[in-house]
């Protein structure tokens, strides 16, 4: 470990200290979402005050800044497509932009509507942003704006091990899932004892592909870099914790 943040092959303090003050900032953005959309909340959902703090979702926002870091850090490398991890940030990185722009977008257009009371007798569409609903607005159209970069990622990567070249392939069969879900009903096609956990199992495609890549490595005795497994193993065990989560309530 080096205390030197201009050798980025290099774990040094001055990562650690990016990284650390990613994962705050992302703390914060997301606890500000949350109280952003609070007054459509409050009134669609009779909330008398801002969600609480929720273990899982604090989990995710430390994955998206924890990669977003990462990703800031290693965008200027060359030799960016040669390192799984890299370019797990780069697809996490993608993830949290666009969920975080389109939540900050219909969360900001429901606040501003909550001002003015509506008349007497007329319909209450405040909560819909473009035809869709405020809560939805960011899944519905986060996932079909990444995937030409999931479809960019698997043609990029073509030099890396075949395990991992699998595991993009995998995240695009998930995004392609969601997007299934949400515009043409595919969860209906799915048994019921199956559909409540539908996108667990969905995201769970890339992440067991992700631990078999892992796996691979070790097995073959490839050499992982930091990047790789600051990024594979706490992508894979908030999946593993979300699960768990879902068991246990």
């Amino acid at each position: 470990m080096t205390t030197d943040c201009s050798t980025p092959n290099r774990l040094g303090i001055s990562h650690l200290m990016m990284l650390t003050t990613g994962i705050g900032i992302a703390f914060f953005v997301s606890r500000g979402i949350e109280h952003l959309r609070f007054p459509a909340d409050a009134h669609y959902y009779n909330l008398a005050s801002p969600s609480n703090v929720d273990a899982l979702g604090m989990f995710i926002a430390s994955i998206y800044g924890l990669c977003v870091t990462m990703f800031v850090i290693a965008i200027r490398d060359r030799d960016f497509w040669s390192s799984p991890g890299k370019t797990l940030a780069l697809l996490f990185a993608t993830m949290c932009v666009l969920n975080w722009s389109l939540e900050i977008i219909a969360a900001t257009v429901t606040h501003v509507r909550m001002q003015n009371d509506l008349a007497f007798g007329t319909n209450d569409h405040r909560g819909f942003v473009i035809g869709i609903w405020y809560r939805d607005f960011a899944a519905s159209v986060g996932y079909v704006a990444c995937l030409p970069v999931l479809l960019w990622v698997v043609l990029k990567t073509r030099t890396q091990p075949v395990a991992w070249r699998i595991a993009w392939i995998g995240f695009l069969i998930f995004a392609l899932l969601i997007i299934g879900d949400l515009h043409f009903g595919f969860r209906n096609q799915v048994g019921l004892t199956l559909r409540p956990w539908y996108f667990e199992i969905a995201i769970g495609i890339p992440i067991c592909l992700l631990m078999l890549a892992v796996a691979d490595s070790f097995a073959r005795r490839r050499p992982m870099d930091w990047w790789t497994v600051l990024t594979a193993i706490p992508v894979a065990s908030v999946w593993c914790i979300g699960i768990a989560i879902r068991l246990l309530a």
